[in-house]
């Protein structure tokens, strides 16, 4: 909960369509990643559970290439349910690629 609490103190953001994604720099040589699932948007565990799966497995393809932040993932809108999942995943590419500029530049 610490953890969390100095990224979201930390007040660097990037924001898309679907995605809101904050950034703070760590220490560890490598990036890490939360994620907040709100019963708001998403009201049945079905979908938080599916959201969380998809924003973990974008997370996964792109670790290798993000520098040495902590992240925390927030979904800010319901996709459509005829939303492919290859907009979703591009989505959040950008936001984790937008959060690693603004709130990293000399990474």
């Amino acid at each position: 909960a610490a953890e969390f609490e100095a990224v979201f103190a930390h007040r660097c953001a990037a924001r898309t369509v679907y995605f809101q994604v904050m950034a703070k720099p760590n220490d560890l040589g490598h990036a890490r990643f939360g994620m907040v699932v709100s019963k708001r948007l998403f009201p049945r565990a079905v979908d938080r559970n599916l959201m969380r799966r998809r924003i973990r497995e974008a997370f996964r393809q792109l670790a290798a290439g993000l520098p040495s932040l902590d992240l925390v993932v927030r979904p800010q809108a319901v996709p459509q349910p005829a939303t492919p999942q290859e907009v979703l995943r591009q989505d959040l590419l950008n936001a984790f690629s937008q959060a690693a500029k603004k709130c990293c530049p000399a990474c």
